[in-house]
């Protein structure tokens, strides 16, 4: 996080969700766009809550300006975010444990369409 600057635009508390939508500005001139793991970390840090509960819905770069908005869920608890975030993004954001959970995912799938088949037949 060398040559960027991190500043909260908007906080937007959806209590029926028990989270914090939280927009996030970076600039990042002379510089690539920021990581999700740096992103999580900052606003993590920021917000006085653990990594574990903050989750980066997505990050758009304007071409050739060096600067990027984030869109940013926090949760109050981690447990309530592996409910409500889709797969996906929970994939994304939680690196080795999201692929594991991915491929759980996918190999409970594959065995459902299997017994489909069988029971076809």
């Amino acid at each position: 996080m060398s040559a960027e600057s991190f500043n909260i635009s908007a906080i937007r508390e959806n209590k029926l969700l028990a989270r914090r939508e939280v927009l996030v500005e970076i600039s990042h001139q002379k510089a690539p766009t920021p990581t999700r793991k740096d992103v999580r970390e900052w606003v993590a840090k920021q917000l006085g809550v653990d990594v574990s509960s903050v989750f980066i819905r997505k990050i758009k770069t304007e071409y050739g300006i060096g600067k990027s908005v984030a869109e940013v869920h926090v949760y109050s608890d981690g447990k309530m975010a592996r409910i409500i975030e889709p797969l996906y993004i929970l994939a994304r954001n939680l690196g080795e444990e999201g692929k594991k959970l991915l491929e759980e995912v996918r190999k409970k799938r594959s065995e459902r369409r299997e017994k489909k088949r069988k029971r076809k037949r």
